[in-house]
């Protein structure tokens, strides 16, 4: 897919000048597994898009320990902290494999806001979805780490074999014993119901 499919198709930026701005600034960046694109506390220059791969973001918590906050799967997701775009970023995010991204300045960004009103459509929606996101997680986080477990499957049903555990677990607040525990419940269910 070359880099004017991907924002017309998959973020759907509409066809014009806008398009053609948001293509010519666009720089393609790959990363290997385990690199870090942003890290905490670092200013950020440039807004990403997924293109391939999976990214994880993540934090430390009070006790120095990784807790995972997201997953980025799906092509086109905004690979940034939730924060404002020109802030220091709040959270690492780290390739879990090899993968490709799009990438604009945020001043850039910012020129093309001003003048295209029609991408400010594109940012909503990408932020929009973001929330959704977060506030999907946040309720299933209300629920059993069995029903937890239950909703990471459903929502990403090719990482479990893809991504370490210790992510998995962290992501869902379960040590990894018990993410281990509930795999091996899930396996055995549908044998004990006969």
């Amino acid at each position: 897919m070359g880099i004017c499919d991907f924002f017309r198709d998959v973020l759907h930026v509409p066809e014009g000048e806008a398009l053609d701005a948001i293509v010519a600034e666009a720089e393609l960046k790959r990363l290997k597994k385990g690199e870090l694109l942003i890290r905490e506390g670092e200013q950020q220059s440039k807004v990403f898009f997924l293109v391939k791969g999976i990214l994880r973001g993540y934090f430390f918590d009070a006790n120095g320990r990784e807790i995972t906050d997201c997953f980025g799967v799906q092509s086109g997701t905004p690979a940034m902290p939730a924060n404002a775009m020109d802030a220091p970023s709040s959270i690492n995010i780290e390739a879990l494999e090899d993968g490709e991204l799009l990438g604009i300045s945020i001043e850039t960004v910012n020129q093309l806001l001003d003048r295209y009103p029609e991408l400010w459509r594109v940012y909503r929606t990408l932020s929009e979805n973001s929330l959704e996101y977060h506030w999907e997680k946040m309720a299933a986080h209300q629920n059993s780490a069995m029903e937890r477990y239950q909703w990471f499957l459903n929502k990403y049903p090719d990482l479990i074999d893809r991504i370490k555990g210790k992510y998995i677990a962290s992501f869902l607040g379960i040590t990894p014993v018990t993410l281990s525990r509930l795999r091996r419940e899930l396996k055995t269910a549908p044998c004990e119901r006969k």
